[in-house]
């Protein structure tokens, strides 16, 4: 089973909203044939989040059957456009159990094991360490501003998310430690921000996040940092196309 992920589908949802002004040009279509072609039925995909334009769970149901049918076993995460994301993991359950490749979500703390992969992680928020982005002053694929009760309330919930994790990957020799997040763990420099000592702790084999858009990219950090390998996947920086992992 390989491990691949994508971030920031940003799928049109019932609202029919196109990613044409942002030079997305005939999305998602260049990112289905990606897709289909470079990952297998038993590969797993996770999805970083900024899945879907849908504001509520009645108008999402086309993308969930969008994501259903492409290659690969799916574990999502919630971005900080994905305002259909239900605020129970009873709902979510409910939500996705007509689309059977979705096999699981992390929500609020928690963690999934998919094959060998334990994976941990949590949406996350801007951090004070982000550097200023061009064009993020307007327009909504900008930087969300710095909140530090977001930062706060995801840092604890990162922890615990690890803590489940760390728990699962402890009774299995042969788990692969993963983590993710939606917005950056560490920006470039490196910066850290409050979420990256947390996932180093894990000792996960790599770290993808996604959030960061055109000039925004560079403000991400990838490669090792504190024993972990950081990746960016959100869809234009991983080329419209799932980023194999591991």
């Amino acid at each position: 089973m390989r491990l691949f992920a994508i971030g920031d589908l940003h799928l049109p949802s019932d609202r029919a909203k196109d990613m044409d002004v942002f030079g997305w040009t005939g999305h998602p279509a260049p990112l289905a044939a990606a897709w289909d072609a470079e990952v297998g039925a038993d590969d797993l995909v996770l999805v970083v989040g900024d899945i879907s334009w849908a504001t509520r769970p009645t108008e999402v149901a086309a993308d969930l059957a969008w994501i259903d049918a492409r290659p690969g076993r799916k574990v999502l995460l919630k971005g900080n456009h994905d305002f259909w994301w239900p605020d129970s993991q009873k709902k979510l359950r409910e939500l996705f159990a007509p689309y059977p490749s979705i096999r699981g979500f992390l929500h609020n703390g928690s963690a999934w094991q998919e094959g060998p992969y334990v994976i941990a992680g949590v949406r996350g928020w801007t951090a004070p360490e982000a550097p200023p982005l061009p064009g993020a002053e307007g327009g909504e694929m900008g930087m969300e501003k710095f909140r530090p009760d977001l930062v706060e309330r995801d840092t604890e919930r990162l922890k615990r998310s690890v803590e489940a994790a760390r728990r699962i990957a402890d009774k299995d020799p042969n788990a692969i430690r993963v983590a993710c997040m939606h917005f950056p763990p560490v920006y470039a420099g490196p910066r850290e921000t409050t979420f990256s000592p947390v996932i180093e702790s894990y000792h996960p084999a790599v770290c993808v996040y996604g959030h960061l858009h055109g000039p925004g990219i560079a403000a991400g950090f990838t490669g090792e940092h504190g024993g972990v390998r950081y990746a960016l996947a959100s869809c234009d920086a991983a080329g419209f196309k799932p980023m194999r992992l591991l």
